[in-house]
């Protein structure tokens, strides 16, 4: 497999397959609203937990606009007590599909044993995921690591379990909870988990997919349907159009570091006001990572106190040396 216009996943009808991921405090409303403006395919909200979304009568996590479509939300949460629940309310706000996060390694998730702590319990991974089946019409899907540690490898496992839940995709991210985001993503697992799946199930490569090559060496070497781009579109918002480029000699459009910078600016202060300029420093680090000579001005926006200061600092930055 490589990359592929007019994909599938279930009933859902995408323009490609390759597909933003989920990322917390980092595609908030504002980013996704960039990412919009470069990427056509199907890209996920921030996660929020089951037993907050069949609380609460709204949430700001799940913000989303008519342009933003097609848009997944991504649940968390071991309670399968709210599981159907959850996603009947997930499919009546408009969403396109609903996935399971079955590999978020943070402690604070996983100390309830939400996230990767599920894959220490297979049986209630099935338990929960076949109820989100069969609570909605709209597809399902998850998203795991490979598991706990590199003593309880249990993708291959999952992936079964999930054909047999009624899921339509499973994206494995080649690394174990222990490593957090450390070390090399292990492709080969993920060639050995499409290989389970055979024609079953989709599967969905992720990590470390910074760039069209390394996209290529994903679809080269594991044979996916698609692939999940997270840190990646952090650096680079524009990466899923410089893939389709790639892979269909396109001409790449030019893009201007500094414009998208400021365009995100805007949306943040639209959303956030005072307070874009914490939001910026938090994404900053990754936006302009690899930008030759970037050092004082990330160091500027750190310092900043206010937005007006960091929207000086990137005017006056020497944009064309960069």
């Amino acid at each position: 497999m490589s990359f592929k216009k007019d994909f599938a996943i279930g009933s859902l009808k995408l323009p490609h397959n390759i597909i933003y991921a989920p990322l917390a405090e980092y595609t908030d409303f504002a980013y996704r609203r960039l990412i919009r403006d470069f990427h056509i395919g199907l890209m996920f909200c921030e996660m929020i937990k089951m037993e907050a979304l069949v609380r609460e009568k709204s949430t700001k996590l799940l913000k989303y606009t008519k342009n933003m479509l097609p848009i997944g939300a991504q649940l968390l949460g071991a309670n399968s007590n709210v599981a159907t629940d959850a996603a009947r309310k997930l499919e009546d706000l408009g969403f396109d599909i609903i996935d399971f996060n079955c590999g978020c390694p943070v402690q604070k998730v996983t100390k309830d044993g939400s996230g990767a702590a599920m894959l220490k319990n297979p049986k209630q991974i099935f338990e929960i995921l076949k109820k989100l089946v069969e609570a909605v019409k709209i597809p399902v899907s998850i998203k795991i690591r490979l598991g706990w540690d590199d003593n309880s490898i249990v993708a291959s496992e999952i992936v079964k379990i999930a054909i047999d839940a009624g899921a339509k995709m499973i994206t494995i991210h080649g690394r174990t909870k222990k490593q957090g985001y450390s070390g090399r993503s292990n492709w080969d697992y993920i060639k050995e988990c499409k290989n389970v799946a055979k024609n079953d199930i989709l599967v969905i490569g992720n990590g470390d997919l910074y760039t069209p090559d390394d996209v290529k060496s994903m679809f080269e070497s594991t044979n996916v349907d698609g692939v999940m781009i997270a840190r990646g579109m952090l650096s680079s918002p524009w990466l899923s159009s410089d893939i389709e480029s790639y892979f269909t000699n396109k001409n790449k459009p030019n893009i201007s570091r500094k414009k998208i910078l400021l365009k995100y600016i805007s949306y943040l202060i639209e959303e956030k006001k005072d307070k874009a300029v914490f939001d910026l420093r938090r994404i900053s680090g990754w936006f302009l990572r690899g930008s030759r000579d970037i050092k004082s001005l990330r160091i500027g926006i750190n310092a900043a106190v206010n937005i007006d200061e960091t929207i000086k600092l990137i005017e006056r930055f020497n944009w064309e040396e960069e």
